[in-house]
């Protein structure tokens, strides 16, 4: 094909006459017909159409050569911009919208799917699940997604009702659901295991009720249940699948092993040019290969089972070790792997009314999230985009598991992140597999001194405190140094007279990261952080260091709740403010330091109360309809906590009960970072 002038595409799309059989070919592109460049191979492409990603190709001629004559047709051509290719996960977006919807996952058509963490109180390894009952089987691994095919009819997560749940008491056993005429699945995943030897498992229970003959099918597919929009690293939609081999009793998933308990009716696998193997399962079939090289790294499999009708469940239980080894499965082990959740949630024993056991239940199954998303000693905010660890978030986490009776976690995330300490003292904010960040965030050095103090609240373990000792003066005194350089004469009168005594400015909030700014919320924890100093240094008979920060942490004290009315008065606000320099609005790090850090009872009372009724009349103007929104931060709910240090336990209740009501999914008890009016968007 000549173009009659070069042009730039990002990809093809090729339409064939039906029914023609598999096709094999290549395509070439040149600018003068004279030098060609191959930029496609198809080894044994079928369906009605080939998707052809070419990057930001610029041509006049366009060839396909055929290796066999008699299937040498086209139906018709179209070039595609560059969006159609730009990335994989472009790529991907495109193909998705030519197919039924059902035959990829739903963030391929862009719209949310929440998802929630699979694992074990050890953490280590972590799979997903979202609410469709698709289960990525690791951090940025493929996934496997059930099909199920009746009277020659695919059914997909887009045919059915689905319906997600957790056990009533909050562990972290989640499942999901299809409901459809006749038919319903239920996706169970769960893990199992010690150190090297955890294995995922996923257990498919199908009560098939419509007098026919049903087939379940489990492929394994090159996508991740984290979306494209949640990318970090190798994280978000596209997980490459190279090669794929079936045998017997498993399929070989790029060097994964995903074994089922019951020996599959068939099995087999396709490349991305055969429009992978949903095509053939919709054609009521199964690909002839049992192996498969796909240089996309879009390869596909399945295995499928044949269930009569009847009223009795069908279950097989397919299992992905996250190791090499891997232990025989006993019919017992899902039911004790629950037994063993349970028995570590446990310790907090609750005597609540009916109408506050969803948020006894909610505790459990976020104490149990804090768990699964530990790699080794390192706590994690999250199972995939923030597999990083924020001292910040770590020590809050930590001491959250520590009232869970669970004080462990955090005393081992304090002996492995301490040595990260700078010689001068400075405290990261974060390390995470790549080593350490040393972004600027000043809060970061107070946690750490009241994360060792709430490993050990009561100074019960004098021998393990002494070992940290080094790690709590270098912290202290780096805070008191930090202070040092605004308390010289520029900063005791005149404009800047509000930064006097405060840590300098830095990014301790995502709201600073292109401004730094002198942040109360470091300050508040810095004043935490040398009590905490002050406490651990009497523990341990260095008395004249605790009398020394002690009265630091007075002066720092005083220093901030001057500052604090000074940028009230003069910029004229009624609320308590974030920073100096934007005297900002933000309620959400007020709560934490009067519920989190117990200063309530020191703040200008006046601005303090009023700051929490501004919010809580946007709040009920947002949620009533009175106002519009977009979307809101489930940081949010640390504003519950400071309602109850302020006594004002109807408000506490009102919104408590309104972020039980909005949890992404209900069932699953949680809540996204971000949540959004839509909950599809």
């Amino acid at each position: 094909m000549d173009f009659g002038r070069v042009s730039r595409f990002g990809g093809a799309i090729i339409h064939w006459p039906l029914p023609l059989p598999p096709r094999k070919f290549d395509i070439a592109i040149s600018c003068d017909g004279k030098d060609w460049q191959t930029i496609y191979q198809a080894q044994r492409a079928m369906g009605p159409f080939t998707h052809v990603p070419t990057r930001g190709a610029e041509a006049r001629h366009f060839r396909v050569s055929f290796d066999h004559a008699e299937v040498a047709a086209l139906g018709d051509l179209r070039l595609r911009p560059d969006s159609f290719s730009r990335s994989m996960n472009d790529f991907i977006h495109s193909v998705a919208a030519d197919f039924p919807r059902g035959f990829f996952p739903r963030y391929w058509h862009r719209e949310q799917s929440y998802w929630t963490p699979v694992g074990s109180p050890l953490g280590r390894r972590r799979a997903l699940i979202n609410e469709e009952g698709m289960v990525e089987t690791d951090e940025a691994g493929f996934s496997l997604e059930p099909f199920l095919t009746l009277g020659g009819v695919l059914i997909t997560w887009d045919d059915v009702v689905t319906a997600v749940s957790l056990p009533d008491d909050g562990a972290p056993f989640p499942e999901v659901t299809w409901t459809t005429d006749g038919i319903v699945l239920k996706v169970m995943p769960w893990v199992d295991g010690e150190a090297d030897s955890l294995v995922l498992h996923v257990t498919y229970q199908v009560v098939n009720s419509t007098g026919k003959e049903l087939s379940l099918a489990i492929a394994a597919r090159p996508y991740q249940v984290n979306p494209p929009w949640q990318a970090f690293r190798n994280l978000g939609g596209h997980s490459p699948i190279h090669t794929i081999l079936c045998e017997e009793m498993e399929m070989i998933v790029e060097g994964h092993r995903v074994i089922p308990d019951r020996v599959p009716d068939t099995h087999g696998c396709a490349c991305f040019d055969e429009d992978g193997v949903l095509e053939s399962l919709a054609r009521g079939c199964m690909p002839p290969h049992t192996t498969v090289t796909d240089h996309e790294g879009l390869a596909s499999g399945a295995m499928t089972w044949t269930l009569p009708d009847g009223e009795e469940p069908f279950e097989v239980t397919v299992s992905v070790p996250f190791f090499e080894k891997i232990a025989a499965l006993r019919p017992d082990a899902r039911i004790t792997a629950l037994v063993r959740w349970r028995d570590v949630l446990a310790p907090v024993k609750w005597d609540v009314p009916a109408s506050a056991r969803q948020a006894v239940a909610c505790f459990r199954t976020g104490t149990a999230h804090i768990l699964i998303n530990r790699d080794g000693p390192a706590i994690q905010p999250g199972p995939r985009r923030y597999t990083r660890s924020w001292v910040r978030d770590c020590v809050i986490m930590g001491e959250a598991l520590a009232k869970a009776q669970l004080p462990k976690p955090l005393r081992e995330f304090i002996a492995w992140y301490a040595p990260f300490q700078r010689d001068d003292g400075f405290v990261p904010a974060v390390v995470d597999r790549d080593g350490v960040d040393w972004i600027v965030e000043h809060d970061s050095h107070g946690q750490l001194l009241w994360g060792i103090h709430e490993s050990y609240p009561n100074c019960s373990d004098h021998d393990s405190l002494v070992p940290l000792w080094d790690h709590v003066r270098k912290a202290a005194e780096y805070i008191i140094s930090l202070r040092e350089t605004r308390k010289h004469p520029d900063y005791q009168k005149g404009e800047f007279s509000a930064f006097y005594g405060l840590l300098p400015e830095s990014a301790s909030h995502e709201g600073y990261l292109a401004h730094h700014v002198h942040s109360y919320w470091d300050d508040f924890w810095g004043i935490r952080g040398l009590q905490a100093a002050a406490k651990i240094a009497d523990c341990i008979d260095y008395h004249e260091y605790g009398i020394h920060w002690k009265i630091e942490s007075e002066r720092f004290r005083h220093d901030v709740l001057r500052s604090l009315d000074k940028v009230i008065k003069e910029r004229k606000i009624d609320y308590i403010p974030g920073s100096v320099e934007w005297a900002d609005f933000d309620p959400t790090a007020t709560a934490n330091a009067i519920n989190q850090l117990d200063f309530g009872d020191c703040l200008p009372a006046g601005p303090m109360h009023k700051m929490f009724e501004t919010y809580l009349e946007g709040f009920r103007k947002k949620h009533c309809g009175e106002v519009p929104w977009v979307n809101y931060t489930a940081y949010e709910i640390r504003i519950i906590g400071a309602f109850v240090r302020m006594k004002k336990r109807d408000e506490a209740h009102e919104l408590l009960k309104f972020f039980l009501s909005d949890r992404r999914p209900l069932h699953w008890n949680q809540w996204p970072e971000i949540s959004w009016r839509d909950p599809l968007s």
